[in-house]
């Protein structure tokens, strides 16, 4: 796994707790950072209708986690500049993360996330 994947693995139990409400699992939170990174990316690329609609939404989430981690003491812009990292090296080498995420299950993160302040 990655470096940032190792990181938040390891961290104590006491901070892995807080990642339990929104996301259920470091796992889960990890693949959700993943699919938005990718999401934008996929956006920027392809330019579908509405895309700066699209890209404004998505980069506000990205902000609002980057808010939530800072807020559980880490380093918000670190950690998702990380997971983005990792997108990008796979997706330069042609690998797909193997999720255990359905799309509502994603779709239910990212509402949540999105009603944070």
């Amino acid at each position: 796994m990655s470096k940032v994947y190792n990181y938040l693995s390891s961290l104590p139990d006491e901070q892995k707790k807080r990642f339990v409400p929104i996301f259920g699992t470091i796992e889960r939170f990890y693949t959700v950072v993943y699919l938005i990174v990718r999401n934008e990316h996929a956006t920027e690329q392809d330019k579908p209708e509405y895309f700066e609609e699209r890209l404004q939404v998505i980069r506000e989430v990205k902000h609002r986690i980057e808010k939530l981690l800072n807020s559980y003491g880490l380093d918000g812009e670190e950690i998702v500049a990380d997971i983005g990292s990792d997108y990008f090296e796979d997706f330069v080498n042609y690998k797909e993360l193997e999720m255990d995420l359905t799309n509502d299950e994603f779709i239910n993160m990212i509402q949540r996330v999105s009603k944070l302040t």
